[in-house]
C-alpha cells in the first residue's frame, strides 16, 4: 500500500478526487438554496385567506332540564392555507361552530369555541374564541294572556270594546331568573281603523317591567282574539233659529230644516247628554223673498263631529204686511175649547206580541178654532192613538196622534206615551204571516199622522194657516227619504249603521212629536 500511495499518479487521482467532492458540495449547497427559494415561492403563490361570516354557533348540553344563556348565534372564522383546500372546505359547507357544555355544573363558565370539519392543514382563528356562558335549572310557568291594543286606532265614531282571548293562559318555559323577570305576556293586536268586531290571531311574547322582550319559550305562541267594535253615534233633532234682519217690509214666515235630524258622533257618555240640537242660527240679513241657505251645524261640546256638517233651511217670507196682520188679528179671534181625559188607543198591535199602555191613559186637549166649528165639535169627534206597529219588544216613547176636523188645531198637555212591549211564545208561520197582514193593513189606516195639527199649524213656528199648507208640506214619516225614520233622543247607537234601523224607526224625534201634537 505504501508503495503504491509513493507513486505520483495515484496523489494526483486522489486530488483530483478531493477536489470534485469539493466542486460538488458547493454547487450542492447553492443548489439546494435556490430549490428551497423556488418551493417557497410556489408554496406563497398557493395559499390563501378565508373569511367565513355568521357561521352559527351549536351548543351541547341538556336541553330537557337546563336553559343557557350567554352563547353567541354565530361566530366569525378565518381560514389560511392552499387554495385548493380552502376552496373545498368553501364548497362543501360541513364546517361547524359547537360548545361542548354536557360536563359542566350549573352556574358561569368562561368556555372556548371549537369548530370541527375544516383540513388539518388550514389555520383557523375564530371570533369570539371564548365566550361566558350560564347554566340553569329549566323551569314553566302559566300566565294569563293580555290583548295589547290602541283603542284609538278605530274608525271615527266607534268605540272598541274589552278584548277576549283564547286561550286565556299560556305556558311560558325559561331559565328561572328569566322566569321571575315576566312581568307581562301580551298578545299584539293592530285595529287598523276597524269599523265591526276584530278577530285575529296575535303571537305571545313575555315582556319585563320595561317592555324589553325576554328570551323565554311560550306554548301556545299564538292565541285568538277578539275585540268588539261599536258604533258610538246617535241621531239627534235639531232646531233652528232667525238671525239678522230682512229686507224692508218683508216678514219671515217660516224657518223650516230640509234635514229634522243630524247624527253625532263622540263618546258614549257624551252622546248620553245630548237629545237636541237647538238654536242654530239661519242669517236672514237683507233676505227679500223666500230661498234655500245652507245652514253649518255646530258641534257640541264633547262631540267628535256631527254628520251632515251642513244643513239646508227653506226660509219663507212674507212682503204683505198688511194681509199678515189679518190674519194674525182673524187667528187671534178664534176660540179655544178644552177636553179633558181623551182617552188613548194603540194601533198597529201585532199577534207576536202583548202591548201595556204605562202613560198617560188619557189626555186633555185644547181645540182652537172658529166658534161655530167649536159649538159643533164634541169629546166623541176627537181620538188619540200610539202606533205601535214598529216597535219590538221593551219600554218605547211613542208619539200621540190626534185626530179632529180639519178646521180646528189642537194642543196636547201630553204629547207622547210609554209602551211596553212583550213578546208571544211563536206558535209558527201562520201567526207571522198574519202578524204582517194585520201590521200592514193598520199601517195603511196610519196614513196621517199629522191630522191633529187642524188648519195647518206649523211645527217650527206654531202659527196657524190654511189647509192647503198642510197639505203641500211632505209628510216627515212617509215623503221624506232621508229623515222619515223616528229618531232616538235618549240612546246611544251601538253596532253597525245598518243594525241600528230597528231602533231608529221605535222612537220619533221631539221635532216628529210636535209635529203630530200641532204645537
Amino acid at each position: 500500500m505504501d508503495k503504491l500511495m509513493n507513486r505520483s499518479w495515484v496523489m494526483k487521482i486522489i486530488a483530483l478526487l478531493l477536489a470534485f467532492m469539493l466542486y460538488l458540495s458547493v454547487n450542492l449547497d447553492d443548489g439546494a438554496s435556490s430549490s428551497n427559494k423556488i418551493l417557497n415561492r410556489s408554496s406563497s403563490a398557493n395559499t390563501g385567506v378565508e373569511t367565513l361570516t355568521d357561521v352559527p354557533v351549536q351548543v351541547s348540553y341538556n336541553e330537557k332540564n337546563r336553559i343557557v344563556r350567554g352563547v353567541p348565534d354565530t361566530v366569525i372564522m378565518t381560514l389560511e392555507g392552499p387554495k385548493n383546500i380552502l376552496a373545498q372546505t368553501k364548497l362543501q359547507k360541513d364546517y361547524q361552530a359547537y360548545i361542548d357544555l354536557d360536563n359542566l355544573s350549573l352556574g358561569q363558565h368562561r368556555v372556548k369555541v371549537q369548530y370541527r370539519n375544516i383540513s388539518d392543514n388550514l389555520n383557523v382563528v375564530v371570533k369570539p374564541d371564548i365566550v361566558n356562558v350560564t347554566i340553569e335549572e329549566r323551569d314553566s310557568k302559566q300566565f294569563s294572556v293580555e290583548a295589547s291594543y290602541d283603542k284609538n286606532k278605530v274608525k271615527n265614531g266607534y268605540e272598541a270594546g274589552e278584548a277576549t282571548v283564547s286561550p286565556r293562559a299560556v305556558t311560558v318555559t325559561g331559565a328561572s331568573s328569566q322566569l321571575d323577570q315576566v312581568a307581562y305576556v301580551k298578545a299584539i293586536i293592530d285595529l287598523d281603523n276597524a269599523s265591526k268586531t276584530v278577530t285575529k290571531q296575535a303571537t305571545v311574547v313575555a315582556l319585563d317591567k320595561n317592555l324589553n322582550k325576554l328570551n323565554v319559550t311560550v306554548q301556545p305562541e299564538t292565541v285568538n282574539v277578539t275585540i268588539p267594535v261599536k258604533n258610538i253615534s246617535k241621531k239627534v233633532p235639531i232646531d233652528v233659529i232667525q238671525e239678522g234682519t230682512p229686507g224692508d217690509g218683508v216678514n219671515i214666515t217660516k224657518l223650516e230644516p230640509k234635514t229634522d235630524a243630524v247624527k253625532i258622533i263622540g263618546p258614549s257618555d257624551s252622546l248620553e247628554k245630548i237629545n237636541k240640537i237647538d238654536n242654530i242660527p239661519v242669517d236672514v240679513t237683507g233676505i227679500t223673498k223666500s230661498k234655500d241657505i245652507k245652514v253649518n251645524v255646530p258641534v257640541p261640546d264633547g262631540i267628535d263631529s256631527v254628520s251632515p256638517k251642513q244643513i239646508t233651511v227653506h226660509v219663507e217670507v212674507d212682503e204683505q204686511g198688511d194681509e199678515k196682520d189679518a190674519e194674525e188679528a182673524d187667528a187671534s179671534a178664534a176660540e179655544t175649547k178644552s177636553f179633558k181625559n181623551l182617552p188613548v188607543s194603540l194601533t198597529g198591535q201585532s199577534s207576536k206580541y202583548t202591548y201595556e199602555l204605562l202613560s198617560p191613559t188619557s189626555v186633555d186637549a185644547d181645540v182652537k178654532g172658529p166658534k161655530p166649528d167649536l159649538d159643533k165639535l164634541t169629546k166623541g169627534g176627537i181620538s188619540l192613538s200610539a202606533n205601535v206597529g214598529n216597535l219590538s219588544a221593551g219600554e218605547h216613547t211613542v208619539p200621540i196622534i190626534i185626530n179632529s176636523p180639519d178646521s180646528v188645531t189642537s194642543t196636547l198637555s201630553t204629547k207622547q206615551a210609554k209602551v211596553r212591549v212583550t213578546a208571544k211564545k211563536q206558535s209558527g208561520t201562520n201567526d207571522e204571516q198574519t202578524d204582517k197582514e194585520t201590521s200592514g193593513s193598520t199601517s195603511d189606516k196610519e196614513t196621517k199622522p199629522d191630522t191633529g195639527t187642524g188648519s195647518g199649524t206649523n211645527p217650527e213656528t206654531g202659527n196657524s194657516g190654511d189647509s192647503t199648507d198642510s197639505t203641500d208640506k211632505p209628510n216627515e214619516e212617509t215623503d221624506t227619504p232621508e229623515d222619515n225614520t223616528d229618531t232616538p233622543t235618549d240612546s246611544t247607537e251601538t253596532g253597525d249603521d245598518s243594525s241600528n234601523q230597528s231602533d231608529e224607526n221605535s222612537t220619533p224625534v221631539d221635532g216628529q212629536t210636535d209635529n203630530t201634537s200641532g204645537n
